[in-house]
């Protein structure tokens, strides 16, 4: 499973339990033009089924009034994510982690795919070194 390029149901983070407590209780970081909400966690063991990497993303209706542009900038989003995840799944699962993760799209203007994949690899490369040097708070 951790080499296939899917972004399944149960990888994606739609519980606003879940959401909530990723604002509250997690950390971010800045990688333009996105803002990154991430919380990391030990694997807990009662829950063997549970994804190790789980995902969100949001796109303002203040900067985009159409909901069709929006629209375009998730799914840009979660295609960049898609095909970019594989080595921080990775990091997680060497460290015996899991990670909750938010992409919040602050940019005023609309940008091509180029733009958001480059964003998402600054942002995931961001999120490696952090595990990597256990800068992140349990």
């Amino acid at each position: 499973m951790a080499g296939t390029y899917t972004l399944s149901k149960n990888e994606r983070l739609k519980s606003l339990k879940a959401i909530r407590h990723l604002f509250e209780n997690g950390q971010k970081c800045k990688a333009s033009p996105m803002l990154v909400y991430y919380h990391v966690e030990p694997i807990n063991s009662s829950d063997p089924e549970a994804f190790p990497l789980k995902m969100g993303v949001s796109v303002g209706a203040r900067n985009f009034k159409k909901a069709v542009d929006r629209n375009l900038m998730k799914r840009r989003m979660r295609e960049a994510f898609r095909v970019q995840k594989i080595p921080l799944l990775a990091c997680l699962n060497k460290q015996g982690l899991r990670m909750d993760v938010f992409f919040v799209y602050s940019h005023a203007m609309l940008s091509d795919y180029a733009s958001v994949a480059q964003a998402m690899e600054n942002a995931l490369g961001k999120l490696i070194t952090l595990i990597e040097k256990k800068q992140y708070n349990d």
